[in-house]
């Protein structure tokens, strides 16, 4: 683990405080993290030629694509969703939380 003091050393010379700098990194951090989950969700869409869930979803329904894995991916799918808008949730109460100091 980084000892505070480097974390204070290193923001000093970025000319910020050691709270900003430690939020500004935790929100990249999750801003990535972000990232690579819509990333992933577009790959497994793009493996059935869908733009969208419900159009996978309708595929699916439709007989279009096998259910197997086609229902898993959705599953996958809708928890990368749930994901993503948990890390954004956390953006926000980091970002709301920088507002109010």
């Amino acid at each position: 683990m980084i000892e505070i003091k480097t974390i204070e050393k290193i923001s000093r010379k970025y000319s910020s405080s050691p709270d900003d700098f430690i939020r500004h990194g935790s929100a990249l951090a999750m801003q990535e993290k972000k990232r690579n989950y819509q990333i992933e969700k577009l790959e497994i869409l793009a493996r059935y030629e869908s733009t969208t869930v419900e159009e996978l979803e309708d595929k699916i329904k439709k007989g279009v694509i096998p259910e197997h894995p086609g229902w898993e991916d959705l599953i996958e799918i809708k928890n990368i969703e749930k994901e993503i808008g948990e890390i954004e949730n956390d953006i926000g109460f980091i970002q709301k939380s920088s507002e109010n100091r």
